[in-house]
């Protein structure tokens, strides 16, 4: 057994797989639907793109420019929905849309 020095360490590790990244961004946009906080999307999908060879090689993939790219991902910037769609669709992932398991009609827009 591997043994990691740090968590960051061991997540990026684990994210090399495909499997992995397809349920670790699914429980993350569960995470986000819960308490709207993009940041974590962001972060989350920091530590994917570092598992897929770093922000460059992972440019490549999606045919976004490498500034934009890294800006996008950083927590103090809103991220896009088109941007987030591009970055799914290069991690063979995607969005989809189902229905809430409890219905809440108190909607808080976070900011």
């Amino acid at each position: 057994m591997k043994i990691y020095e740090t968590w960051d360490a061991f997540l990026v590790e684990q994210l090399k797989e495909q499997g992995n990244v397809s349920d670790y961004l699914a429980g993350v946009m569960d995470e986000y639907q819960t308490h709207g906080n993009i940041a974590t999307v962001q972060l989350a999908l920091q530590y994917v793109v570092e598992a897929q060879g770093g922000i460059p090689e992972f440019a490549k993939k999606t045919g976004i420019e490498t500034k934009i790219l890294s800006e996008a991902l950083e927590i103090t910037n809103k991220l896009q929905i088109g941007t987030l769609r591009i970055i799914f669709n290069a991690l063979g992932c995607y969005l989809s849309i189902r229905p809430l398991e409890t219905v809440d009609t108190h909607i808080e827009i976070a900011s």
